[in-house]
């Protein structure tokens, strides 16, 4: 299952968790993350585990075909993975989704800055690389 949620920040909430940029765990008591998660949880069933954890990524090379619990089971115990774009790529940078690793019918996300995109584990998916300041908050849950 997949789903996107339009506009759920403002750009002074993107700025926000981009101060997260050097945390790696769940910081369930930021206000902005207490609002994305209350989203995810009207569409989504997941408990916060222990290992759960988001951080601010740009990484122009981009991600290739994967699922979130891992391609090799590293994070099994992921249920659900989520991003927002807190700022766009000067080119490139989309994400996409398939029905397998191999990008069988490839399906290009329809997200723009301050989108949540979030998806069970279980839904293979890839990023584009990227030119510019492409900055993401991703959310394992």
């Amino acid at each position: 299952m997949r789903k996107i949620y339009r506009s759920i920040i403002t750009e002074e909430e993107a700025n926000i968790l981009k101060d997260l940029e050097n945390a790696r765990l769940l910081q369930t008591q930021n206000t902005v993350v207490k609002k994305i998660i209350s989203k995810l949880k009207e569409d989504f069933n997941f408990t916060i585990k222990e290992k759960s954890y988001s951080y601010i990524e740009r990484y122009p090379r981009g991600h290739g075909w994967h699922i979130d619990i891992g391609n090799d089971g590293h994070m099994k115990w992921c249920e659900v993975g989520a991003s927002i774009l807190l700022e766009e790529a000067k080119s490139g940078g989309d994400t996409y989704y398939s029905d397998d690793i191999n990008g069988t019918n490839k399906i290009k996300s329809d997200r723009k800055i301050y989108d949540l995109i979030a998806h069970t584990s279980d839904e293979y998916h890839m990023v584009e690389p990227h030119e510019g300041n492409r900055t993401v908050f991703l959310l394992f849950i």
